[in-house]
């Protein structure tokens, strides 16, 4: 996602929004591979927020404050950053957006603050921000298979060598699957929830 779709490129500072959902936590080791420049990641709870340095994050800020988008950007020096992953959405997607770079990308993964929020056009003129939505539920099986095969060749000796990982936060057995379910739906998880058969 920050290189496929953001376009990461060395040296380039990242976003990461809901950075302690096992997708943000990946992304976070994935920028830092890659070698981004700054990376900083969000998250409301405090004890997750604690741990973000371990998978990356330069600095872990708490998106539920009124002005954390000021500190991305006196981390960044003013200039914002220039990959945003942002799963979160909703109602701080304006503040979001102010912290995009000139020609920054916005990668949309996720409504985790919900479907709608505001849209600040101007600044997304004067910004010149590139807004990317993603999703798997509309990619065809040869289109899965394409950025899988990116993945890899991008990826693909940090995964075998186990310099991508992911803690798991708890297992449950397949009849438990809705108290995984509900614990995943507070929010309550660090990592991913396994399910086991």
């Amino acid at each position: 996602m920050p290189v496929t779709h953001g376009e990461l490129k060395h040296g380039q500072d990242v976003l990461i929004h809901g950075a302690a959902s096992g997708v943000g936590l990946m992304g976070l080791q994935i920028t830092r591979l890659l070698g981004a420049g700054k990376v900083i990641g969000t998250s409301t709870n405090a004890a997750r927020r604690a741990r973000l340095a371990e998978f990356g994050a330069d600095l872990a800020l708490d998106a539920g404050q009124p002005e954390w988008h000021q500190r991305v950007l006196e981390a960044t020096g003013g200039k914002g950053v220039e990959v945003a992953v942002d799963q979160v959405t909703g109602k701080q997607f304006a503040q979001t957006m102010q912290t995009a770079a000139l020609g920054g990308r916005i990668v949309n993964l996720g409504r985790l603050g919900g479907a709608g929020g505001e849209f600040d056009f101007q600044l997304h003129a004067l910004r010149r921000i590139s807004y990317i939505g993603v999703t798997f539920r509309t990619r065809s099986i040869d289109e899965v298979r394409t950025l899988n095969a990116k993945m890899l060749a991008d990826l693909g000796s940090a995964i075998g060598e186990r310099r991508l990982t992911l803690p798991i936060d708890s297992r449950f057995p397949l009849a438990e699957a809705g108290a995984a379910l509900e614990r995943m739906s507070a929010n309550q998880h660090f990592g991913k929830i396994v399910l086991t058969v």
